[in-house]
């Protein structure tokens, strides 16, 4: 048996904890993504190594300024073909990283092996988008059927989104949007038959929270938009003044 000391009294009245290097000896942090150990100690329990830091392709200008698609660094911001030829009911669309690599790996144990010890470190990387000063009213996430919910147990969209509610201090609306309809995955389905699986399968619950309001709508993935361009539309129609999408990753460009 180890003798139990008591924590000293520094003289003032407040208690000398260890320090953060004693801790992080009894307790070695480990990057939460690959899970090697971290060799310097940090407040910041969910920060990256720096080979997974680096594996993350980040989102940055050049893009489209409606649904935020990458160009390749030299071009200029300009709309998309897609943007030009199908305007969204979005106004904007932005994206933390492309799908690929360490980013990739952690969404799929995040959302289909339910590893929901990765929210807090998916969710702090909010922090690489900027919201342009931008006042926004509520944080929408993109809704799973509860058949879906039911079978998953949680809605990845959802922790996501209550992480950037926490980060930028706006209220989490967690079922003002339902899906109505158990559509069946998206990854199966080709790029039109994406926008027709997800038509109608959405409705507002409870408009007078959304009606005049600028909203963020969340979800993980972006890969075509068919999704979150359909929510979008429901949320506009039923009164909200704007939608701004945010995603995690965005597939299909490289």
């Amino acid at each position: 048996m180890f003798p139990f000391r008591p924590i000293p009294d520094r003289g003032d009245g407040i208690k000398a904890f260890p320090s953060l290097g004693l801790i992080s000896l009894c307790f070695p942090e480990k990057c939460p993504f690959c899970r090697k150990l971290l060799k310097t100690p940090s407040p910041e329990r969910s920060r990256l190594c720096p080979d997974c830091e680096g594996d993350i392709r980040w989102i940055q200008s050049p893009f489209c300024p409606r649904c935020g698609r990458p160009y390749p660094p030299g071009n200029s911001s300009h709309l998309c073909s897609d943007c030009l030829q199908d305007k969204p009911y979005f106004e904007q669309g932005r994206a933390v990283g492309i799908y690929r690599g360490v980013l990739a790996d952690a969404l799929q144990r995040f959302k289909y092996h339910g590893d929901i010890s990765l929210a807090g470190v998916l969710g702090s990387l909010w922090k690489r988008i900027s919201l342009n000063g931008n006042s926004f009213e509520a944080v929408i996430p993109v809704p799973l059927h509860r058949a879906r919910l039911r079978q998953r147990g949680f809605n990845q969209s959802l922790l996501l989104g209550k992480s950037l509610g926490k980060m930028h201090k706006i209220r989490v609306l967690s079922d003002a949007l339902q899906r109505i309809r158990n559509t069946v995955p998206q990854v199966d389905l080709g790029l039109s038959e994406r926008a027709r699986n997800v038509r109608g399968a959405f409705a507002v619950s409870r408009p007078k929270e959304i009606r005049d309001k600028d909203l963020i709508l969340v979800d993980d993935v972006f890969t075509t938009g068919a999704t979150v361009n359909e929510c979008a539309k429901v949320l506009k129609r039923s009164g909200a003044r704007s939608v701004f999408v945010l995603t995690l990753a965005r597939t299909g460009v490289e």
